[in-house]
């Protein structure tokens, strides 16, 4: 609560340090205050008077303009000076206009462009009037010239040499035409102009406009404003006139404000060097300054006790209820069987050859980290540089670090459903770094091949990277037999299928390529899956009919898979997922 009769001054705190978490951010705001002489008084009558301690006059400090949005309770303040804080309060600033500087900027902006799309509509309009008096000016003179025209002025006779000399009419019709034409010609030249500005205008209103809105958002003019309450101690820090210097340093926590990880992996010659970016965006209201930004992987706000199990209850299940029959009419769309990786493009590989006494290649470009503090269970990135935040919500990006990580290549195909061959890279997170998850644009040496996203990778886990289509290694697969047997058995058809999958290595390297089919699966007991053969043996075959070899082919090698099995099923069964 603040004394009625409490000095009151202004708090001048920008901001100098702010602290970004996946999901809010730490704003820190610091500043000097002079309190008015006071306090050396108050102490000299300590001694006579010991309620005089007491009475020492309260001073407040407000620190205002700061958004509405932000956590009230997460206000502290702090600072150093000989002063005692009595209470810090949070109140609301109802303003009629707001005061953010860019705000304000931006509504000018558009003022300007529509004043000035006003004013080229209005020069458009004159001289729209002044073409139509001069095509009025030109149909009246013309008529007024030929009805004052006589015939004999438009027959003289040749002059000497044989030439005709040109009448006084003939001149006089002659200057006005031209004069005409001049001034027609200035005003199509001057609307053109004129047209062309207000596309210009048009074009940059429309820009200003959506900076505008996407500034303004749902943000009211009101602001919060903090108030702090002090009191001079008469300590070290005064000055001999009585006053005291105080810093003051505000920080308070805002929600609208996050960082996410974005990375992008580059594979050459068996590394890929993972750029990890820190992606920064914010709409508090309040653009930063460039200075000292952090970015934490703590939570706030998380830790709000320990998880507790419930009981795990096992019922007999009851009939549902005809309204819910009613409202469960939604179906499961179909997953897609080849993940985003199989939609990449080929990747091309391009050898290049040194030239016989060619200069050594410059050094690769260096790139600027951030320094990492992982003191406590959270790591917290300090960028190289300064990096202003302005409160656009467009995503601000600053560079965490630079790894390089050994990679393992090896290929992924499922010739039944696509005869490619996926290129892969698992790679070991050998950093100290736990990886946030993100997206990763994936480039194949200087090819942008695709991207990817990776989950929470901590230090020592793998991660696979998808390297799209590699078409030197060819996959084919043929249904070399299928017989059904005419005659029935004890009641059962038989049906006998057999496959190649043929595998070509044209890269320049070894490759290991993991084949995955399948055979079907009985669903009834009437049908039956048997006599399965392998050449070679599979790998892996699981209860859901997935089977899956690894084959290592050396460059030009060619390697075959065959498989069949027999399929069994009662006489007169009408099959589904089968035909014969």
């Amino acid at each position: 609560m603040v004394a009625p009769d409490a000095t009151t001054l202004i708090l001048d705190a920008p901001i100098t340090a702010v602290v970004v978490y996946p999901q809010q951010a730490r704003v820190t705001r610091r500043g000097t205050v002079t309190l008015p002489p006071g306090a050396e008084d108050t102490e000299d009558g300590a001694a006579e008077d010991g309620a005089a301690e007491n009475d020492a006059p309260e001073v407040t400090v407000t620190l205002g303009g700061l958004p509405m949005e932000l956590d009230t309770s997460s206000v502290r303040v702090s600072g150093r000076g000989a002063v005692r804080v009595l209470g810090v309060d949070v109140v609301v600033e109802s303003r009629a206009v707001t005061t953010d500087p860019r705000l304000a900027e931006l509504e000018d902006e558009v003022d300007r462009l529509r004043r000035r799309a006003r004013e080229l509509a209005d020069d458009q309009e004159t001289e729209q009037a002044r073409r139509r008096f001069l095509d009025v000016a030109a149909r009246n003179g013309a008529a007024a010239l030929a009805r004052g025209w006589g015939a004999p002025s438009w027959s003289r006779g040749p002059a000497e040499g044989g030439t005709t000399t040109p009448s006084g009419e003939e001149r006089r019709l002659a200057e006005a035409g031209g004069a005409l034409a001049t001034q027609l010609a200035g005003v199509h030249a001057r609307l053109r102009a004129i047209a062309d500005e207000q596309e210009n205008i048009q074009k940059l209103t429309d820009a200003a406009r959506r900076a505008l809105e996407a500034r303004r958002g749902v943000r009211l003019p009101d602001a919060r404003q903090v108030v702090v309450t002090l009191e001079p101690t008469g300590g070290p820090g005064a000055a001999a006139g009585g006053e005291v210097d105080v810093e003051l340093e505000v920080s308070y926590l805002v929600a609208s404000a996050s960082w996410s990880a974005r990375y992008d992996a580059r594979l050459v010659d068996g590394v890929v060097t993972l750029t990890w970016f820190g992606m920064v965006r914010q709409r508090s209201g309040e653009d930063w300054p460039a200075g000292d930004l952090r970015l934490s992987t703590a939570r706030p706000g998380r830790a709000s006790g320990l998880p507790e199990l419930t009981p795990w209850y096992v019922d007999v299940a009851r009939p549902a209820m005809p309204f819910a029959l009613a409202a469960g009419g939604g179906a499961f769309a179909g997953g897609a069987a080849f993940d985003a990786a199989a939609e990449m493009t080929p990747v091309p590989v391009a050898a290049r050859a040194k030239a016989p006494g060619a200069a050594p290649p410059p050094p690769p470009v260096e790139h600027a980290v951030a320094t990492v503090d992982t003191s406590g269970t959270a790591a917290t990135y300090r960028p190289a540089r300064p990096v202003a935040v302005p409160a656009d919500g467009r995503p601000h990006r600053t560079t965490l670090a630079v790894l390089e990580l050994e990679a393992q290549l090896d290929y992924l195909t499922v010739p039944k459903l696509a005869p490619e061959a996926y290129l892969r890279a698992t790679v070991t997170n050998t950093s100290a770094h736990t990886l946030l998850p993100g997206p990763v644009a994936v480039f194949h040496a200087a090819d942008f091949v695709g991207t990817s996203t990776v989950e929470l990778v901590a230090p020592g886990a793998e991660v696979e990277l998808q390297l799209g289509v590699d078409d030197r290694l060819l996959v084919e697969r043929e249904l070399v037999s299928r017989a059904t047997s005419r005659k029935v058995v004890g009641n059962l058809r038989r049906t006998d299928v057999g496959y190649v999958i043929t595998l070509t290595n044209h890269t320049p390297r070894p490759a290991r390529v993991t084949v995955r089919d399948q055979i079907p699966v009985s669903r009834h007991e009437g049908i039956t899956v048997k006599d399965f053969q392998s050449s070679p043996a599979a790998g892996e075959r699981t209860d859901l009919g997935q089977l899956t070899w690894t084959v290592d082919l050396e460059p030009a090698a060619q390697r075959g898979i065959e498989f069949g099995f027999r399929l069994e099923h009662a006489r007169g069964l009408d099959l589904t997922g089968w035909t014969d």
